[in-house]
């Protein structure tokens, strides 16, 4: 009896407010898959002895979201993002290391925030994707694996330091403007756009001493759609905390993409990236340019890819270390098939040949666990897997 009246009460407080239920949504993504990931000895100076085959069912980002929006009147609403990374392969959904991490196994380590919208746009306080995924419109696929992402991988790096982080950016207050005749912009600041998992804290600064707080990040980026094409440009300029004005980390990078399809279902990308990296405080940048040819031909359920991605020489002083043989290219191959609007499978293959001072590595390799490429090797992966929307 006890338990019909806790049930009832429970149900009758549902209906009582409904609205509070009605605007909450529940979506996400589960991709996992099965790789096969291999170093080679490639062009390096002092390759290792042997190198072994890494086979492992290995998870792709998965994802829940919880989202909501509230009509405060005026045109203008309360909104919330709480979106939480897992690990299909391995479950659970906290991590323990203390370095620097991806938290792609964090509580709210994806896209996070709450703010307000209406129509001069919409306005994020949070933890959000910043400048390095802004080659996505061009070179996205479903059921891939996250080291596809070549425009990620790469060409978000300077010689293997990556820009942007590779992750969600913290501390962040962004503005998001309303789409304006196929035309959207992007102003966004970080407070401190380093972080660990050390209580999940950032160095902001003590105000104290040597301590300084006069670190942070910026970016902007406008699109543009019309039709069959697209274009795009993001800028990014980050300084860590600290009172050098010339620190060691510092970063500066652009890039610009378009993307064109033509009418038989075939997409042709071209991106272009512009990165710089303080290798060592009170030097110049050390700089490298990157492009990359992303394809795409859609028929039918069918979609198959290719992305071809040249990185250049470094130049610069580069901490004292060598500028020459920096250069490194990269391809993926991909086909997936849809196998409903929500469920597609794909096999995609995808390698990196580094130069002999040159080590570029495939993206999010803390997801999958993979080992890095030293300088002068080569990487690949194939991957077969499956990704499920919801």
């Amino acid at each position: 009896m006890h338990k019909k009246r806790l049930i009832a009460a429970v149900v009758g407080g549902m209906l009582i407010a409904p609205a509070a239920f009605a605007q909450i949504t529940i979506s996400g993504t589960i991709k996992d898959g099965l790789e096969m990931y291999k170093l080679g000895a490639g062009k390096a100076a002092v390759p290792a002895a042997s190198y072994h085959y890494e086979p492992r069912v290995s998870d792709q980002s998965s994802r829940i979201i919880f989202s909501g929006t509230q009509d405060l009147g005026g045109g203008t609403r309360a909104w919330f993002q709480l979106d939480s990374r897992f690990q299909s392969d391995v479950g659970g959904s906290t991590q323990t290391n203390t370095a620097a991490t991806t938290a792609i196994n964090l509580w709210a380590g994806g896209n996070t925030g709450v703010g307000l919208a209406g129509d001069w746009g919409k306005l994020t306080i949070g933890r959000w994707d910043l400048h390095y995924l802004e080659f996505i419109p061009i070179e996205f696929g479903y059921a891939g694996s996250l080291q596809d992402l070549l425009g990620a991988g790469p060409m978000a790096q300077v010689n293997g330091s990556t820009i942007a982080n590779g992750t969600r950016t913290p501390n962040v207050i962004m503005w998001d403007s309303a789409n304006m005749g196929g035309v959207t912009a992007r102003v966004a600041y970080s407070t401190a756009f380093a972080t660990n998992l050390t209580g999940v804290s950032s160095d902001e600064g003590s105000g104290k001493g040597g301590a300084g707080s006069s670190g942070g990040a910026l970016n902007a980026a406008l699109r543009w759609s019309g039709g069959p094409l697209a274009l795009g440009a993001s800028a990014w300029s980050a300084t860590p905390e600290g009172a050098s004005s010339s620190p060691a980390g510092q970063q500066k990078s652009v890039r610009v993409w378009g993307g064109y399809t033509l009418p038989m279902g075939l997409k042709v990308g071209l991106g272009f990236d512009n990165s710089q990296r303080r290798q060592a405080a009170g030097e110049a940048m050390t700089k490298r340019n990157a492009f990359m040819v992303p394809l795409a031909y859609n028929f039918g359920s069918h979609t198959a890819y290719l992305t071809l991605v040249k990185v250049g020489k470094l130049s610069g002083p580069n901490a004292g270390g060598a500028t020459d043989s920096t250069d490194a290219t990269a391809y993926a191959l991909g086909w997936e098939y849809a196998l409903s609007k929500l469920a597609t499978f794909g096999v995609f293959y995808a390698k990196i040949d580094n130069k002999a001072n040159a080590a570029y590595n495939f993206f999010s390799l803390s997801a999958n666990g993979a080992t890095a490429a030293a300088a002068g090797e080569s990487a690949a992966q194939l991957y077969t897997g499956f990704s499920y929307r919801f």
